[in-house]
């Protein structure tokens, strides 16, 4: 996981079926600031995340941090 700008998160993933999607080295999800800003990620994280599509871009509408 990385964060490159404060409303975007890049994410490695395993396969997503109900979005049609197989693993993936990286994946552009559209974030909220104030989702993401009171977990803290950092590179190399650990997160499990829930998406929403919306035209043609992911939308952050839940993330936790794994251990």
């Amino acid at each position: 996981m990385a964060r490159p700008a404060s409303d975007m998160i890049l994410v490695r993933h395993e396969p997503v079926s109900a979005l049609g999607m197989s693993a993936m080295e990286l994946m552009a999800v559209s974030a909220s600031p104030a989702l993401l800003d009171p977990i803290g990620p950092k590179p190399g994280d650990r997160v499990r995340l829930a998406v929403r599509q919306q035209n043609d871009q992911l939308v952050l509408i839940r993330i936790e941090k794994l251990p």
